[in-house]
């Protein structure tokens, strides 16, 4: 088995990252050979590949600021690379839009890692309906693209959680294999060293951590609403945002907000932060917040309660069903409320995270990951 990975560009090391490099490790321990085809990839993640090949594509031109002329470049360089070093291959396994759009012109099966489907993303972005026609005109395309050409040649297709299953049964009309993502527990669940400087970084603090890139997806604006409904009951309450990437349009109302409402002093932003920092952060922390629309941010809260951490996110995370099921953090969209809870219920909550933590040993781990991605690989081969 020959495993050829599509993504388009590796910029920051985040969770669609640390899959990829789970995965390709995975299989380089299996003794299956598996190289990767990207635009560019940052020096720290290529140190942490086990004998992965690593296929570098340029892109014709940046795009600029825009980021649908980027898309397309990313596409057109991964389909330069495919159809180039696809004959070396048995198995095509894109990951990350645009990737999926370049591997329709594979002649190897596909197996399409979909960590979400751009269209419903599209669709269900808060300024969709009150968007210019030019952004419904691009949605249309892309869905006959996606809709009728994209999924009539990929038939494999893999999703993290039962939420984007019925998300892409209700797009594309045919069922998706459902895996869900590993967790570093072993890293995660140890301290680390406690001389980093976040451990003692905010003294006589209540820490609500939310962790994620600055972006209206990953919605800080709400987590900002909901420091400024307690702060008064919490007076030692402090918001920590650990992330990067500042959307620059999302940023102006959340400076205007933490102005308007006295927060400067209550809001520390860590930027991108490195995982053995992130790991100490989880650590200094009280509560998580994960107040997440329907995109990514599926690593994190279960990295927190490998720290053994409480966690409280939103109805619209893809694996908030399986916390709900599991009974190891709290689904809600009364972030503030559920916050004071914690503050005021500190056993309880302990409890909760307790469990979280023996869950995610029991059944998230990124050997289960791999074994099962290559389950589907070999199923594609076959048929």
């Amino acid at each position: 088995m020959r495993v050829l990975i599509l993504y388009p560009r590796f910029y920051v090391y985040g969770g669609g990252e640390i899959l990829i490099v789970r995965l390709c490790n995975y299989l380089s321990k299996q003794g299956v050979r598996n190289s990767i085809l990207t635009t560019e990839m940052l020096p720290e993640v290529r140190a942490d590949l086990i004998n992965t090949e690593v296929l570098i594509e340029k892109v014709d031109s940046a795009g600029g600021n825009n980021v649908r002329a980027q898309y397309k470049m990313q596409m057109k360089a991964l389909e330069k690379g495919l159809v180039k070093h696809q004959n070396d291959f048995d198995v095509v396994n894109p990951h990350n839009f645009p990737s999926e759009i370049a591997a329709a012109a594979a002649i190897k099966p596909v197996v399409w890692m979909c960590n979400e489907p751009e269209l419903y993303l599209i669709k269900n972005h808060p300024n969709f309906k009150t968007s210019f026609s030019l952004n419904r005109l691009y949605f249309s395309i892309l869905f006959y693209i996606e809709r009728f050409l994209v999924a009539r040649r990929i038939k494999h297709v893999v999703v993290s959680d039962e939420l984007n299953a019925k998300r892409f049964r209700a797009i594309y009309g045919f069922h998706p294999h459902v895996v869900n993502y590993g967790i570093d527990y072993d890293f995660f669940s140890a301290r680390g060293d406690p001389q980093l400087p976040q451990k003692n970084e905010f003294p006589g603090k209540f820490v609500i951590l939310h962790v994620g890139m600055i972006t209206p997806y990953k919605n800080q604006l709400e987590s900002l609403r909901a420091l400024n409904a307690i702060k008064e009951k919490i007076p030692e309450a402090a918001l920590v945002f650990a992330g990067g990437g500042f959307d620059e349009v999302y940023k102006k109302p959340i400076e205007n907000y933490i102005h308007e409402n006295g927060l400067s002093g209550r809001v520390i932003f860590k930027g991108h932060m490195k995982r053995d920092e992130l790991r100490s952060l989880y650590y200094r922390a009280d509560v998580m917040i994960h107040p997440i629309r329907p995109q990514g941010g599926w690593l994190s809260p279960f990295e927190m309660l490998c720290a053994g951490k409480p966690i409280i996110v939103s109805k619209e995370m893809t694996a908030s069903y399986i916390i709900e099921r599991e009974r190891i953090g709290v689904v809600t969209d009364d972030y503030a409320g559920a916050i004071f809870d914690a503050y005021m219920n500190k056993d309880k909550y302990a409890r909760m995270a307790a469990r979280g933590k023996e869950y995610v040993r029991d059944h998230l781990s990124w050997d289960s990951y791999g074994e099962k991605m290559l389950r589907v690989y070999t199923t594609a081969v076959q048929s």
